[in-house]
């Protein structure tokens, strides 16, 4: 039977590490720490069964757990791992009996005074709101919470991971490293890899906050060949990764294979329409994706749990937030954060006539995903999406339309080859 905690653990600054408390004010954890149960457990001890009611959460202080669902899968969560920092199995019915492996330390608050007590920002409110508050039912939300909550929680205290896949990250690391001060060169290289260009334009915003910086060349040119060169450095021996599982190889080559066409087909179209920076569309593009490479980059951590399924709804489900709160805390211009964030929605509509880069993206997306045939988050009929309305790529077989995806096609083959990599 579980046991009341010792009173020198009951602290505030106990209940700082968990990620839906962080934000919360001194006064508002006083009141959790005199109000929750502060308790202990034997190992084996039942922490929570299988559909149990009760409208609290439990957070992991010290020991390891097991998690088991009613099909019999089964989860450990270690009180270091970063899911430890979310409630366990915050569903109600429980979709999990939690065991202790081990004597554990935990916490038990009412839900209803987390709900009372904590106000996310605006910016992270949709995620909060899975959860903290509106968990669904499903049987994969325990996953992505944990998963989000770490994201979350990176984020704030500037510590994000976003991997570059491997076999990209090498080959452009190649590239750059060999070029001594053609910034032009190493730009066209950056540009292979969508996260090495993100965390170049990071790089340079930190030196020059407020810059409206939209080339990948501005950006190297501001921060320096020799920091540029550090960065890919960190980048391809720190943050890189190539999965051993296939899940996670398809899901990280599906993502980057995305990410180039898009990006090409993007500049392609403001070429052809004359746009005045059709570099700024190519890097939108490239970055259209940025919130599901993030979710890659934390399920790397629970690739052993996680099934295809999972994977893909979490992506679904968050990538679109996740993308907007990470342009947003790494203070990517705004404009080009703000086309990018617009791009997620197929039916975005800004009212005008006259397309903008937010159509150009839009289209790119409907382009790409036409010409890999994919089946998960599939576009509106073309018709309907006001984007190829004013575009006039409304209909699949237009000879534009035809010629875009034939150019996404050729783009990628010949980048695969200029990298290396095989198809």
């Amino acid at each position: 039977m579980p046991k009341r905690e010792d009173k020198d653990i009951q602290s505030v600054e106990t209940l700082h590490r968990f990620s839906p408390l962080a934000d919360l004010d001194r006064h508002q954890l006083e009141e959790i720490v005199a109000n929750a149960q502060w308790l202990k457990a034997r190992k084996k001890d039942l922490l929570m069964d299988l559909g149990e009611t009760e409208n609290s959460s439990i957070f992991l202080l010290r020991g390891n757990v097991l998690l088991e669902a009613a099909d019999g899968r089964q989860r450990v969560i270690k009180h270091t791992d970063p899911s430890s920092r979310s409630p366990l199995s915050r569903l109600r019915p429980s979709r999990y009996r939690v065991t202790a492996l081990t004597p554990v330390q935990y916490i038990k608050i009412s839900n209803e005074l987390l709900d009372e007590l904590t106000d996310m920002d605006e910016a992270s409110e949709m995620i909060s709101s899975h959860y903290l508050v509106e968990e669904t039912s499903e049987e994969n939300a325990d996953f992505s919470a944990q998963m989000v909550a770490h994201i979350y929680e990176d984020l704030h205290r500037h510590a994000l991971l976003l991997l570059s896949w491997h076999p990209v990250s090498l080959g452009v690391s190649e590239k750059i490293l060999h070029e001594k001060q053609d910034q032009r060169k190493m730009a066209e290289a950056a540009m292979l890899d969508p996260v090495l260009s993100l965390k170049l334009l990071k790089a340079s915003q930190r030196q020059h906050p407020g810059s409206a910086v939209t080339k990948i060349e501005s950006a190297i040119f501001q921060v320096g060949t020799q920091a540029a060169h550090k960065l890919v450095f960190m980048n391809l021996f720190r943050e890189s990764r190539d999965p051993r599982t296939l899940l996670l190889q398809e899901a990280f080559c599906n993502a980057w294979e995305r990410s180039i066409m898009v990006g090409n087909v993007a500049r392609q179209l403001a070429t052809k329409l004359g746009m005045k920076n059709p570099e700024e569309a190519h890097l939108s593009g490239l970055l259209h994706n940025i919130g599901e490479i993030a979710i890659l980059s934390y399920a790397y951590n629970y690739y052993r749990e996680i099934t295809p399924q999972e994977l893909q709804d979490c992506i679904l489900m968050f990538s679109k937030e996740i993308g907007r709160m990470l342009l947003s805390h790494w203070n990517i211009f705004h404009s080009l954060s703000q086309s990018i964030c617009d791009a997620t929605e197929w039916m975005y509509d800004h009212g005008r006539n006259q397309p903008g880069l937010t159509d150009i993206i839009i289209a790119a997306k409907a382009c790409v995903h036409i010409s890999r045939k994919e089946n998960n988050n599939p576009p509106p009929p073309l018709p309907q999406i006001p984007a190829l309305k004013k575009l006039r790529l409304d209909t699949p077989d237009s000879v534009l339309a035809t010629d875009l995806r034939s150019y996404a096609n050729d783009v990628l083959e010949k980048t695969r080859r200029q990298l290396d990599i095989s198809a």
